[in-house]
């Protein structure tokens, strides 16, 4: 199950300060950190979380015991893909303010982005009890119950997400995902669409509808929207596989197995790859290639612990031998 997006994590705002008696110096520094900080707030609104990120780090150098600066820069750095140097950032942040809804909002969204599902979900459930209106963090714990498993859940926690936010993209495309899972299509289809009038440029809400119309038998439409996700995220193996198995049931064997080709170069350990890719020759008469790419897949599934997909591959090659 591919895993899904975690949605975009939130910054905060800072008052001016207000001393009753500022000494001169502290006046002079705590101006520069605010001018730093709003200029890392302006950055990280168009996108320019490294510019960000800089000046955010210079806002602390004046002023180090601001939790909404660390706050900021650990969310700038989960939009680089730094999601160790965010979670050092937000956990001082919640040091100096422990009550920061935003803060555990974000820390949940780092800590899954590394895997950490358990702790992601406990932030971003301590999250919503400070902030019940939390629409970011319904949308994240939703996409972390969805990968663990618990798409009904996962569900719950996007209706919610909508129903707090009705034009977040991501929570659309999330609940669209969970939706396929639970053999709802044609709500899936909706959400999915409602999601890309949203947002056009969501690579994964193009796989998403793309993978819902294959399930709907409208192939020609899943190749176009594969098609569509790959031109706006190029690197991505799911969607290679994906729309392989889309041209491979439309009886384009060639077209698959150049999808397929693709799919194992971004990643060679993916079982199910070569398994279709093993069908894909089998049908083309490649009796040889599709036992090797049957016997590598067999492999790879016993690696992983997957028993009854692995015994189910045994018996194929057993039928071509």
């Amino acid at each position: 199950m591919p895993l899904l997006l975690i949605g975009q994590v939130a910054i905060a705002h800072n008052q001016p300060y207000r001393n009753n008696q500022p000494t001169t110096a502290f006046i002079v520094a705590q101006t520069s950190a605010d001018a730093f900080f709003k200029r890392g707030g302006e950055k990280f609104s168009k996108g320019d979380y490294q510019g960000a990120i800089a000046d955010y780090t210079q806002a602390l150098k004046l002023n180090p015991n601001d939790a909404k600066t660390y706050t900021n820069r650990g969310a700038a750095r989960i939009n680089v893909g730094d999601d160790q140097g965010a979670i050092a950032d937000l956990n001082q942040a919640l040091k100096l303010n422990p009550n920061d809804a935003k803060t555990y909002t974000n820390r949940g969204a780092a800590r899954i982005n590394l895997g950490d599902r358990q702790g992601g979900i406990a932030d971003l459930n301590q999250a919503l009890k400070l902030n019940p209106n939390d629409a970011k963090a319904y949308t994240n714990r939703g996409a972390a119950r969805y990968n663990s498993g618990d798409n009904q859940g996962a569900i719950t926690d996007l209706n919610q997400a909508l129903k707090l936010n009705p034009n977040d993209a991501k929570a659309y495309t999330n609940r669209g995902a969970a939706r396929i899972n639970v053999g709802d299509s044609k709500g899936a289809l909706a959400d999915l669409n409602q999601a890309l009038k949203l947002d056009p440029n969501d690579a994964q809400a193009y796989e998403r509808r793309g993978s819902t119309r294959r399930k709907l038998d409208d192939l020609k439409g899943a190749i176009v929207d594969y098609t569509q996700a790959l031109k706006l995220n190029p690197n991505d193996a799911i969607t290679y596989n994906n729309r392989g198995v889309a041209r491979l049931n439309l009886g384009d064997t060639q077209g698959a197995v150049a999808d397929f080709n693709q799919a194992l170069k971004l990643n060679p350990n993916n079982a199910l790859t070569y398994r279709n890719r093993g069908v894909a020759y089998r049908n083309a008469g490649n009796k040889q290639g599709a036992i090797a790419d049957l016997q590598q897949a067999a492999k790879l599934l016993q690696q992983q612990g997957r028993t009854a997909e692995y015994q189910k591959v045994m018996n194929e090659i057993q039928k071509l031998r």
